[in-house]
């Protein structure tokens, strides 16, 4: 049975994931990203804040997954990425945990799309294990519920 201070510590290791992929992902640190999840994790991302599970796309593996989010983000001239009001819930033997965040992130574009920008608004919900001393990610969703500018700055079809 864990104790308050691995509840507590549980509790605070999961609202840190969030912090760490916004900073791996405006780093640009793929190795640091690649390690904030499972081997089998699974990305999934839809724009149907009012069903959220009716309309998902989802990425499979972890490779997978950072390769993705590299093709996106790997293309901008910048990226800023903010995560706020966290709910954590803990597994009872605090072996395993779901929580969300609101989050905020600031695409910018590079070179002849140096002009443009995409802002989107929405909510990370996680499931996450822990492995070791570790915590990982083994599902998100990225819940879209707020697009601004253009994806024309991704300069890709998204």
């Amino acid at each position: 049975m864990p104790t308050d201070s691995d509840m507590d510590h549980a509790y605070r290791a999961n609202i840190d994931l969030y912090g760490h992929y916004a900073r791996a992902i405006d780093a640009r640190d793929w190795p640091k990203l690649s390690g904030l999840f499972t081997d089998d994790a699974t990305f999934g991302f839809t724009q149907s804040p009012a069903s959220p599970d009716a309309d998902v796309t989802y990425v499979e593996g972890r490779e997978a997954v950072i390769d993705m989010i590299r093709s996106f983000i790997s293309v901008l001239s910048a990226s800023h990425h903010l995560t706020s009001s966290y709910l954590v819930e803990i597994s009872d033997d605090g072996d395993s945990a779901c929580s969300s965040a609101y989050f905020r992130a600031y695409h910018a574009g590079k070179d002849e799309r140096a002009h443009l920008f995409q802002e989107s608004l929405g909510r990370f919900d996680l499931e996450t294990v822990r492995l070791g001393s570790q915590w990982k990610i083994r599902r998100m969703l990225e819940i879209m519920m707020l697009d601004l500018g253009t994806h024309d700055a991704f300069g890709i079809d998204t």
